[in-house]
């Protein structure tokens, strides 16, 4: 018996894909305490922070680690960790604080959060044809959805991102979607909130090139509902993007958006001038 097609008129959820887990950690260091403290412990100190980031670049296993200089904030640096699982994410964060590194620096804020691509044009497609409210049905075509979906060679890469070598610089801040009365993301149809997510990516789009963009979703895992990260070559494309994007009606009316923050990924090169901040037998 075939489903009767569904009007995509209710708050259904649309699908999503899941790819690697994320971690943001915003460290901030103690330099008095640092400069304070013999200088052989200090050098060792920033010696085992620039071998864990080199670690962490280079490492084996599935995912990688960034390590950013962060512009104001009270921040000295943001961590970033992508992993392809929630154990090796775990293991990931708390590396910095067992090595000696991590007896001089303050943990300020973590956000934990999943890469996602949402999938509102399939799932207004799907709901078209196969009817939501029949489970079996249903649940059926959205498993084969999904996997036609993840079997495309750039949904895996947007799933398992990178940083492109030639953007060194990022920006990265948590958003919700908002819930008021009058503005409520949650009470829209399906085919509403698809029309606003299409035309939101149209303008993300014209960005191409220019701006690497990984959204990943954390609802029941932190705060926040989404966490942003870019990268561009050139950080005046972040204050372009975002101002452009203010005018979106899915941004304008209905996202809230979190603290930012922003820095430049540092090379292997810049962990010396670290070294040299503090005196060494």
């Amino acid at each position: 018996m075939t489903s009767r097609p569904h009007p995509p008129s209710s708050p259904l959820p649309p699908a999503s894909l899941e790819g690697w887990y994320v971690l943001h950690q915003s460290i901030e260091v103690d330099w008095a305490g640092l400069k304070a403290t013999d200088p052989a412990e200090a050098g060792e100190a920033l010696r085992s922070f620039a071998a864990l980031a080199e670690k962490w670049a280079t490492g084996s296993e599935p995912g990688w680690s960034g390590v950013y200089r962060v512009a104001g904030g009270a921040i000295d640096f943001l961590v970033l960790h992508f992993r392809d699982t929630l154990d090796g994410l775990i293991e990931a964060g708390h590396e910095m604080r067992l090595s000696g590194w991590g007896d001089h620096v303050l943990v300020r804020e973590e956000y934990l959060s999943v890469v996602e691509l949402g999938l509102y044009g399939s799932t207004v497609e799907l709901a078209r044809r196969v009817d939501p409210s029949d489970h079996e049905a249903w649940d059926s075509a959205l498993a084969e959805t999904l996997a036609e979906e993840r079997r495309k060679g750039y949904v895996r890469r947007r799933l398992e991102p990178r940083q492109p070598e030639h953007m060194p610089y990022v920006c990265y801040y948590p958003m919700d979607k908002r819930r008021n009365a009058e503005q409520n993301w949650y009470t829209l149809s399906l085919e509403e909130r698809a029309g606003l997510m299409s035309a939101h990516g149209k303008v993300g789009r014209r960005f191409g090139g220019r701006i690497m963009q990984v959204i990943s979703g954390s609802m029941g895992l932190d705060e926040w509902e989404w966490a942003v990260t870019l990268w561009a070559a050139d950080p005046l494309e972040f204050k372009a993007i975002i101002s452009e994007m203010r005018y979106d009606p899915a941004s304008a009316e209905y996202a809230e958006f979190g603290p930012f923050l922003v820095g430049k990924r540092m090379p292997g090169m810049e962990y010396e001038t670290l070294l040299s901040a503090v005196p060494t037998p």
